[in-house]
């Protein structure tokens, strides 16, 4: 059942390494690619995947095991489970070469594939982590799946004996994970990244289009981003991380990364210390469109900003950002450097610093109103102040894939969302968030 051939498929993570080799120095092509992804095509084998038997395989592992570099495994339906031990670390698949697994197929469809109505999950069922990929030629894609049950308790790690990454743990790989819901992981144990750990020092990931919800670590509950590379960090787009747990960085910490993050949405994470949204130390990022919301615990903050690990100070810049509802819109500690273009405050006491004379802050273009969340918790009802407030920073699409501004020429809106026309949203579920 094993066909070989040309395959298409949608490769931001590989499209986006490669552009930013070759055009580093323009952070206009950085946003372009993530923004507007191209299909990309590629060559190599297709393998199935499925738990009938009638497939070439019955197990992710074993399908990944028998693969070549740029070969597709495809994944029907159904929840596979039982973990293995590779490298002393235990998971239930376990990838150190390019490929790409996708979900959400049929064992009567191979091509079209839906994992909304056709579920592909991976559960390690507490047993370890439910995906490592490490290597630094790794380039895999990761789309579709439903990645859960993942539990990191003294399964080691690049840092030591330390429990990170729950759900996906990534090492010196560059990997793209895509529309993958990655739920209910932990990584509590003086671990970091409940749902997804990343540790790169050479190259360029993207996530986007993930929802990641209730996971829990004691550093990044939803996901914990540890790299350092001379490429730039990782580019998340278009995310959803919602109702995530942890001391620090209730819905995901930075550490030393030049992450960019574009269109993605924080929202209802808690922090029993600081950053209750998100946590930012030694590390330079760049926030395009991000709705960080209603994030609690702790210093009540929805921006933590920190010293600390390789990048020495944090260099923040924040473009266009919805910050609703929490005591402390931005905390930041001496030392460190943040830039505000284009914000909206709603219920926030707008930024609190330690020492005024030791931070150098600058805000422009901000606003305090009612951001008119729709039932969902981040997309705008046509009342929202956040609309026509934004600035041009390049993004020419929202979270939906919608155009931006709407309509052309004029002020894109603050946050994730672009309003384009009316619409009904349902309600977003904050806690214990089922998929």
């Amino acid at each position: 059942m094993r066909k070989h051939g040309l395959f298409l498929a949608l490769a931001l993570g590989v499209g986006l390494t490669v552009a930013l080799l070759c055009l580093l120095d323009s952070p206009s092509t950085l946003i372009a690619a993530a923004s507007n992804p191209r299909p990309q095509q590629m060559e190599g084998s297709v393998i199935t995947v499925c738990l009938s038997g009638s497939c070439d395989y019955s197990t992710v592992q074993a399908a990944v095991d028998a693969a070549s570099d740029g070969d597709v495994i495809k994944v029907a339906a159904g929840t596979y489970t039982g973990v293995s031990a590779r490298q002393g670390i235990t998971q239930v698949v376990y990838i150190t070469k390019t490929v790409s697994i996708q979900g959400g197929y049929t064992t009567t469809d191979w091509i079209t594939p839906d994992p909304d109505a056709n579920p592909t999950t991976l559960d390690a069922q507490a047993q370890g982590r439910v995906l490592v990929l490490t290597g630094h030629f790794n380039r895999s894609r990761i789309e579709g799946l439903r990645i859960t049950g993942g539990d990191a308790r003294g399964l080691g790690g690049p840092l030591g004996p330390n429990d990170v990454g729950g759900g996906v743990y990534v090492a010196n790989a560059t990997v793209t994970i895509e529309n993958c819901k990655v739920f209910n992981n932990t990584a509590t144990y003086g671990g970091m990244g409940g749902g997804l750990f990343l540790f790169n020092f050479d190259g360029v990931s993207s996530l986007a289009n993930n929802t990641v919800f209730n996971n829990t670590a004691r550093d990044g509950g939803g996901l914990f981003l540890f790299e350092h590379s001379a490429q730039g960090g990782a580019v998340l787009s278009g995310n959803v991380v919602i109702s995530n747990t942890a001391d620090t960085g209730g819905g995901l910490s930075l550490m030393g990364s030049n992450a960019t993050l574009i269109n993605n949405v924080v929202g209802d994470n808690r922090a029993s210390s600081a950053g209750s949204g998100l946590s930012i130390g030694g590390s330079s990022p760049r926030l395009l469109h991000n709705t960080i919301a209603r994030n609690t615990g702790g210093d009540n903050t929805g921006v933590y900003v920190s010293g600390g690990g390789y990048g020495g100070y944090s260099t923040v810049v924040l473009t266009n950002t919805i910050l609703a509802t929490h005591a402390v819109g931005i905390r930041v500690t001496d030392g460190n450097t943040v830039t505000v273009n284009g914000v909206l405050w709603d219920n926030s006491t707008p930024i609190t610093i330690s020492q005024s004379s030791a931070v150098t802050l600058t805000v422009q273009n901000q606003y305090t109103g009612d951001p008119a969340f729709a039932p969902d918790g981040y997309h705008l009802m046509p009342r929202s102040a956040a609309i026509g407030k934004g600035v041009d920073a390049g993004v020419t699409t929202d979270i939906d894939g919608d155009s931006r501004p709407a309509p052309a020429g004029t002020h894109p809106d603050l946050g994730a969302d672009e309003v384009s026309q009316q619409q009904i949203w349902l309600p977003l579920i904050t806690r214990n968030y089922q998929p």
